[in-house]
């Protein structure tokens, strides 16, 4: 049969569409079975991505295993932009649930990107408040779009005791000042990125849950501090600085024999709270560097009962005058024991110039002054002593037997007279009570005991008839120096007639624990003198060591008094307070509340910030042993 033309044209039509269909149809099914890697990449992009996993940070611990952090549970709003509609609108609803502007959001929400955060770390009665703003509802469903992530805040439940030390971390939770930074690597654990399924929305919605188990945690520390200690010792440096209107001042104790703090307090009206005085600032010492010139001449075979000229209150070195402190102290022939009871500056320049810079500046050294504590804390300074005694004229050498023309910190004086106490060894200092490279560090001898010995007898004469007598314990032998230091004016570049640091530093002889104290004044008004200001904190803080590690006291009525109201010996508790009854919490700060709890066996759990809003038994509830006791802590 012979097709017409118009028939041919027909079939090939059809033949050329059959053809074209087939092809479509098998190219369809490569994509489908076989796929094709362009399209797989755009799938992937699409619908999976990478997840950034953090495991939990590790918690910082006191030497008691009193938790100084907790990690708690919060949420952040996340939105992927290409899946929002009507954005103004969002954009306003957003600007009154969280605050801040509606053009902030909008700019957000108007990103060309799947992911974004609208706002990180929310607390929950703000995530409570989208529904009044309609950006969720009644169920607890949010606007599509949006969703909630879960995240860990850090938080510090003793509020800011000890701050300075513990640091803070990011939003991200990564260490950026103090322990947070300097074991950062530790307590961050191990973070992981894996692979997850989005959804429609290009929210994380699968995720490999072996992959997600596989972040490590991060370590727990555990630090040498004692949690009550140091809220003691805040307690009593605050009301040192507001008694003497001080621009600041620092508190350590310090375990002569291990090197562990058990307290390191800083306080500033002037600079940040949170930097670290005690390491990271340094300071002309004063008179508290006397006993080291004394040491320097005991090893050159000098004795307490030699003498030295007073000069009757002054002397020339260089065409320069240096005189006593105060100019009614007009001293003539003083024993070397006499010159540190009474601070001689004139007698010290005297013994300095005598036994020669190159025997001073060796003592110095090994004391460990200009070179750091090895603490490894970090922003600690080395402190500027001279490298040799070619760098030392007459003239300042004079000078730095009282403490002036050198640059030290507080630390390294507590660890020189730590080494005083414990008969010669140079501890190093530390902070961290799990950290297994310092368990087997052998102290170096410095100087022998016999030296120490007499250095100790020394001190016991300022503190008994001499500068120190305030800073006196009763019941306790306290032997101890006093230093008042001139403070360079930062306009004139002389030493200011005004402001000067007072300091003590010390320990209590024949009990146990071996502690040495340093307290120092920054700033002081009126009488700034340390035997005035510094001696007498040191006092207050030996009276909280005293009662915290049970050394024999001798309190008479009046201080028996003070201690008593001491928050810590004497908790402000208004509800019941037994040992098988929940007391009243509400009202109370966390202090307050972990303190009651400490030695106790109870579990606490606290959520929240500020001051006991609700408590879980209530006031009054049996309390046995293992009782769970749940805090929920808000405003004042």
């Amino acid at each position: 049969m012979t097709l017409t033309h118009s028939a041919q044209r027909t079939l090939v039509m059809f033949v050329g569409c059959m053809v074209l269909a087939t092809a479509l149809l098998l190219r369809a099914g490569y994509v489908q079975v076989i796929n094709d890697p362009r399209i797989e990449r755009l799938s992937q992009r699409q619908f999976k991505s990478k997840v950034l996993v953090r495991p939990k940070r590790g918690q910082i611990f006191d030497r008691n295993g009193e938790a100084l952090t907790i990690n708690m549970e919060v949420q952040s709003l996340a939105a992927n932009p290409t899946k929002l509609k009507h954005k103004k609108t969002l954009a306003l609803q957003l600007a009154k649930a969280l605050g801040g502007s509606s053009s902030q959001y909008l700019k957000k929400l108007n990103e060309d990107r799947e992911f974004i955060w609208i706002k990180r770390k929310i607390a929950d009665q703000t995530v409570e408040s989208f529904k009044k703003w309609d950006l969720m509802n009644a169920k607890g469903d949010l606007v599509d779009g949006f969703w909630l992530i879960k995240e860990s805040q850090r938080a510090y439940p003793h509020g800011d005791s000890a701050l300075p030390l513990l640091g803070s971390v990011s939003i991200d939770s990564e260490g950026i000042e103090g322990i947070e930074l300097w074991m950062n690597s530790k307590l961050e654990g191990h973070p992981i990125s894996i692979a997850a399924v989005k959804d429609a929305f290009g929210r994380p919605a699968f995720m490999d849950a072996d992959a997600v188990r596989s972040a490590q945690e991060g370590e727990n520390i555990h630090l040498t501090l004692d949690a009550s200690l140091q809220f003691s010792v805040e307690e009593a440096l605050k009301n040192a600085v507001d008694k003497h209107k001080a621009r600041g001042g620092s508190v350590i104790v310090m375990n002569s024999v291990t090197g562990e703090i058990l307290a390191m307090a800083t306080q500033s009206k002037i600079n940040s709270n949170h930097r670290n005085h005690v390491i990271a600032d340094g300071y002309e010492p004063g008179s508290t560097v006397k006993p080291i010139l004394l040491a320097a001449a005991l090893l050159k075979g000098r004795k307490l009962t030699d003498s030295v000229w007073g000069g009757k209150g002054f002397m020339k070195v260089q065409g320069k005058t240096i005189s006593e402190a105060e100019s009614h102290e007009k001293f003539e022939w003083i024993s070397l024991k006499k010159m540190i009871q009474v601070s001689s500056n004139v007698g010290a320049a005297k013994l300095a110039l005598e036994i020669g810079a190159d025997s001073y500046l060796k003592m110095l050294k090994l004391f460990g002054f200009g070179a750091k504590t090895g603490m490894g804390f970090p922003g600690e300074i080395a402190g500027t002593i001279p490298k040799s005694a070619k760098e030392i004229p007459p003239l300042r050498l004079a000078t730095m037997a009282f403490g002036h023309g050198m640059m030290t910190t507080s630390l390294q004086v507590v660890r020189a007279y730590a080494a005083i106490q414990n008969g010669g060894f140079l501890v190093k200092p530390r902070l961290i009570t799990n950290d297994a490279s310092l368990d087997a560090v052998s102290f170096p001898r410095i100087i022998q005991q016999k030296s120490t010995e007499k250095i100790i007898e020394t001190l016991a004469a300022v503190t008994h008839e001499g500068s120190g007598k305030k800073a006196q314990v009763p019941g306790l032998k306290i032997v101890g120096k006093t230093g008042t230091s001139q403070v360079v004016d930062p306009k004139t570049k002389k030493y200011s007639k005004s402001h000067f640091i007072a300091s003590f530093v010390g320990f209590a002889v024949g009990v146990e624990p071996k502690l040495t104290v340093y307290t120092q004044l920054d700033y002081p008004e009126g009488n700034y003198y340390a035997a005035e200001t510094a001696a007498p904190l040191f006092s207050k803080v030996m009276i909280a060591v005293a009662n915290r590690f049970s050394m024999p006291l001798d309190l008479g009525r009046e201080q028996i008094k003070i201690a008593k109201a001491h928050p810590l010996t004497e908790p402000a508790f208004s509800g019941t307070d037994t040992s098988t009854e929940v007391p009243l919490f509400e009202g109370l700060s966390s202090q307050e509340v972990l303190y009651w709890a400490k030695g106790k066996n109870v579990r606490m759990q606290m959520k929240g910030f500020g001051v006991v809003k609700r408590q879980s038994p209530a006031q009054g509830s049996e309390m046995k042993d293992g009782s769970l006791i749940s805090i929920q802590l808000g405003d004042p």
